[in-house]
C-alpha cells in the first residue's frame, strides 16, 4: 500500500502525464503547473494548470480496515485511509489561436486514453532527481490503480467554484477525481499464520448427560458442608474419552471418581459460600496432535442445584449478644438468621435476623434482647442454608448455648 506521499505523488504523476499528451495540441511550446489559479504562483501560458481542490473519503474502502487491532490491543491490521482526489484543471493561452480549446482537448484525449495511472510513469516520478520529496513514496505499490473520471458540473456548482472558492475569472476548465488513494501506516504487524501441514479430524459419538440429583459423598442423607465431597447421580455422565468435568459455581473442578450415572467431585475448602450452589457435567473433547482438551466443545448438562450448609462452632453469650462463628466465610450481600431452639420444650423457638452482612466474616452476633433464659441448640441460616444439629441423625446434643 502507499504511504503519506501518495496525494503528492498522484499530483505530480497526472502533471506528467499531461504534460507529455500536450504536444498533441499543436502550439509548440506548453507548460503544466499545480498551483492554485488564484493565488501568487505564476500560472503556464500557455498551458495547463493541476488544482487539488478538494478531499473526499472513498465510499467503497472507508471501513475497509476494520477492524485493525484484536480485543487484547493487538495489531490485526494497518489503519488505512482510502481518499478521492477532486482535481480542477484549468488552461490559458492565447483566446484568439484557441490554444485553451486545443489544450483542453489534447488533455481530455490523454485522460480517456490513459484513465488510470501507470505503474512505470508513478516510478519514473517517483525517481526524479528534481522531486526528491517523493523518493520514499510506494505510491507504485498500491493495490488498486489511480483511476480518473471526470466530473459533471451544473452550471450553478461551476458558478459556485469559482465565485466563491477561487475567487478570480473564470478560465476554461474541467475536473476530474482519482480514485482511490490507500495510504496505510508503517506499523509492524505481525506475520501471517504458519500453513496448515498435516490434518487430524477426528468424531466422537456423545450422548447429553442428565443430572438427577446432588447428593452428599459418601453418605447422601447428611447435609453437603464446606470441604466434602458430592455425587452428580443422573446418566451419560461418563465422556466417551474419560474427559468429564464438573462445573461448581462457575469453578472447573476434577472428579476423583466417574462412572455412567454417578460422578463423585470434592468441594474445594473455603472456595464456595453457604447457599444455594449449581453443578454441571462438561464433556469437553480431546482434538489436535497430540490430543488436548479443548473447553467449550463436547456435550454439556443441564443445570443442578444443591445446598452448601454452613457449620457452626462453640456458640457464647455475654452482654446479650450470641456469638456464633461459622464455616466458610459468609460473604458481603448474605443474610444471616440465628434460630434458637429450647432444649426443653414446648417453649417456642426463636428466630434472630442478623441482617445483611457488609463486609465478610466467620464469626455472627446476634441481639438476644427478649430472650428467655434456658439452654437453646443453636443453629445458623445463611441465604437460607442452615447449619445442621450434631450429630447428624441422631438426639441432638449440640451445638449448645445458655441464656
Amino acid at each position: 500500500m502507499s504511504n503519506a506521499l501518495a496525494i503528492a505523488a498522484v499530483t505530480e504523476t497526472l502533471v506528467s502525464l499531461i504534460g507529455d499528451n500536450l504536444p498533441a495540441s499543436g502550439i509548440p511550446v506548453t507548460h503544466v503547473t499545480a498551483v492554485q489559479p488564484d493565488g501568487p504562483g505564476p500560472l503556464p501560458n500557455p498551458g495547463v494548470n493541476v488544482f487539488l481542490y478538494q478531499v473526499t473519503p472513498n465510499s467503497a474502502y472507508r471501513n475497509f480496515d476494520l477492524p485493525t487491532r484484536a480485543a487484547d490491543g493487538s495489531l490485526l491490521k494497518r489503519p488505512q485511509v482510502a481518499l478521492d482526489l477532486h482535481y480542477l484543471l484549468t488552461f490559458y493561452g492565447d483566446e484568439s489561436l484557441l490554444e485553451q480549446q486545443r489544450l483542453l482537448g489534447a488533455t481530455a484525449l490523454a485522460l480517456h486514453a490513459n484513465p488510470t495511472l501507470p505503474r512505470s510513469r508513478i516510478k519514473t516520478v517517483q525517481s526524479d532527481p528534481t522531486l526528491p520529496f517523493l523518493s520514499t513514496s510506494t505510491l507504485d505499490l498500491q493495490a488498486e490503480l489511480i483511476r480518473f473520471t471526470p466530473i459533471v458540473f451544473s452550471l450553478e456548482e461551476l458558478s459556485k467554484l469559482w465565485s466563491f472558492m477561487l475567487k478570480t475569472d473564470y478560465v476554461l476548465s474541467t475536473a476530474y477525481i482519482a480514485s482511490v488513494v490507500l495510504i496505510e501506516t508503517d506499523d509492524p504487524i505481525p506475520p501471517p499464520p504458519l500453513p496448515v501441514i498435516s490434518f487430524a479430524a477426528q468424531t466422537q459419538a456423545t450422548s447429553t448427560p442428565v443430572i438427577a440429583a446432588v447428593v452428599a459423598s459418601p453418605n447422601p442423607g447428611v447435609p453437603i458442608m464446606d470441604g466434602a465431597a458430592i455425587t452428580l447421580q443422573g446418566i451419560n455422565l461418563a465422556a466417551p474419552g474419560g474427559n468429564t468435568q464438573v462445573l461448581v459455581t462457575g469453578t472447573t473442578l476434577t472428579p476423583s471418581a466417574v462412572t455412567p450415572t454417578s460422578v463423585t467431585v470434592t468441594l474445594t475448602s473455603g472456595q464456595f459460600s453457604a447457599g444455594p450452589q449449581t453443578a454441571q457435567i462438561l464433556q469437553p473433547a480431546k482434538m489436535g496432535n497430540p490430543p488436548v482438551l479443548h473447553p467449550g466443545t463436547g456435550a454439556v448438562s443441564g443445570i443442578a442445584t444443591f445446598v452448601l450448609a454452613p457449620s457452626v462452632g462453640a456458640a457464647s453469650v455475654a452482654a446479650a449478644t450470641l456469638t456464633v462463628p461459622v464455616v466458610p466465610t459468609v460473604q458481603p450481600g448474605q443474610r444471616v438468621v440465628a434460630q434458637m431452639t429450647p432444649k426443653v420444650q414446648p417453649a417456642p423457638t426463636r428466630l434472630i435476623d442478623g441482617g445483611v452482612l457488609t463486609v465478610a466474616s466467620n464469626t455472627l452476633s446476634f441481639p438476644l434482647a427478649g430472650v428467655a433464659n434456658g439452654d437453646y441448640f443453636v443453629q445458623v441460616l445463611v441465604d437460607g442454608a442452615i447449619s445442621p444439629l450434631t450429630p447428624v441423625g441422631a438426639a441432638p446434643t449440640g451445638p449448645l448455648v445458655t441464656v
